[in-house]
């Protein structure tokens, strides 16, 4: 007989918290992770890994990383075929809001003891480079012994300190100076994740051009929520020519690795608790390839079959959960977003919700179709709450392409709002609308 396994166990078989690191715990993605090590093997390829919100880009980037320290796992997993372990000094760095631009950027990536502050510490010419940078980094980040703006500089070396370089100049040099040190025999491989948070990233494909020429044994792999390259660099049309050939648009994942992702939770606690084929075709369904959705309906219902003590989760099991997610807020930002785009309106939310039912495979929305729905669930002018529903007064989810069609800006919040459970009363009784007498932009159905 299995043995019941620990809470923790259970808590962990499923992780919508964090990215995939380990790769026995990663799903499917055998193209992206093939194409990954290819640009890795490619003189000078820079990487860039973009894609919608909750589609798994972070735990691409972690692949990229451990296949640039020399560990082969995941190509060993997905049967890509590999002749050499790579060797790079690989450093990670997820962006967030905080970083304003690609100053700021290159300062973390040179100050940060988690990046490269500790090793260029070890290096006197680094050192040198780093303290003699004006205006002055952080003594304390570079651990040089001196004050911002003290005269008094420890000499490392006798080459003169260079003062007077721009950031960018300061980088490249630094970087050459690690890479002579031969740290690693393929140079330095720097992931740069939540690049589509920095504020202003003007000046990061001319650094990156430059970068190519003037330190090559540099590479980068920006990672970040966009459609395509130049949305992501927001610069000019020739950035995809710096990464050329080693792009990574990731697609929607399949169905068949969405339930690779619930197999693997299920192996991970020995089976003890299993998905019932309709339950697993059901999160399948719910989360519209995104895999967050499953880490994150899987986790929930889990914890619930555990805590009843049941060996199988079914279909009902996941209805109750969806609405367990919701109540909780299990997700808070999803949860806000949710709230503020229905508000008090029931027939905002039954034409918000008939939208995303209504979503075709590139995404996009036919409002004839979604109209239907929501008229025969009670709506009399469908139209009048999409013209709320692109204002910023509620969420401004939705966008217009052209005539009649719109398309959800994050496609993740479109899969939250379709497995999301009613929360303002039925179809057939949804009465008068509050907020009818603040409708937005009218638009023609």
């Amino acid at each position: 007989m299995t043995t019941r396994p620990t809470i923790t166990q259970i808590e962990n078989a499923f992780q919508p918290s964090r990215e995939i690191i380990d790769a026995v715990r990663f799903a499917g993605r055998k193209e992206a992770v093939r194409d990954s090590y290819y640009a890795l093997l490619s003189d000078g390829a820079n990487i860039a890994v973009v894609g919608n919100r909750g589609i798994g880009k972070t735990s691409l980037a972690r692949q990229i990383s451990n296949i640039g320290t020399g560990e082969n796992s995941i190509l060993e997993k997905l049967g890509i075929n590999n002749d050499r372990k790579l060797d790079f000094l690989t450093i990670y760095f997820a962006c967030g809001k905080a970083i304003g631009s690609t100053n700021e950027l290159l300062e973390k990536l040179l100050t940060n003891s988690n990046c490269l502050a500790d090793w260029a510490y070890d290096i006197p010419k680094a050192k040198k480079l780093l303290s003699g940078y004006s205006p002055k980094f952080s003594a304390k980040a570079l651990a040089v012994g001196i004050e911002l703006g003290a005269e008094k500089k420890e000499e490392v070396c006798a080459e003169p300190v260079i003062n007077s370089h721009s950031i960018d100049t300061v980088f490249t040099n630094v970087a050459n100076a690690l890479s002579e040190q031969k740290i690693a025999e393929d140079g330095l491989l720097i992931v740069i994740d939540e690049f589509d948070q920095i504020g202003d990233v003007s000046g990061f494909a001319s650094f990156l051009k430059a970068l190519s020429t003037n330190a090559t044994k540099v590479r980068f792999c920006i990672v970040g929520v966009a459609k395509d390259i130049q949305a992501l660099m927001k610069e000019h049309a020739s950035s995809d020519r710096l990464f050329a050939g080693s792009i990574i648009s990731l697609p929607s994942m399949s169905s068949d690795e969405l339930k690779e992702i619930i197999t693997i939770a299920e192996h991970e606690i020995d089976n003890y608790i299993i998905f019932e084929p309709d339950a697993r075709e059901q999160i399948v369904t719910l989360a519209q390839g995104h895999p967050y959705m499953v880490h994150l309906i899987g986790k929930y219902s889990l914890r619930h079959a555990y805590q009843e003590d049941k060996q199988s989760i079914t279909k009902l099991d996941i209805d109750l959960t969806l609405k367990s997610i919701a109540e909780r807020g299990a997700d808070p930002v999803l949860e806000g977003r949710y709230r503020k785009a229905v508000s008090s309106s029931p027939q905002r939310e039954i034409v918000l919700r008939a939208l995303a039912e209504s979503q075709d495979a590139q995404g996009e929305v036919w409002t004839s179709n979604a109209y239907k729905i929501a008229i025969d669930r009670g709506v009399d002018n469908p139209s009048q709450y999409v013209g709320q529903l692109v204002t910023e007064q509620y969420g401004a989810e939705i966008e217009n392409l052209r005539d009649r069609y719109y398309r959800f800006k994050d496609s993740l919040f479109a899969a939250y709002v379709k497995a999301h459970p009613r929360i303002l009363g039925d179809g057939a009784d949804i009465g008068v609308d509050s907020d009818a007498t603040n409708a937005a932009t009218q638009v023609t159905p």
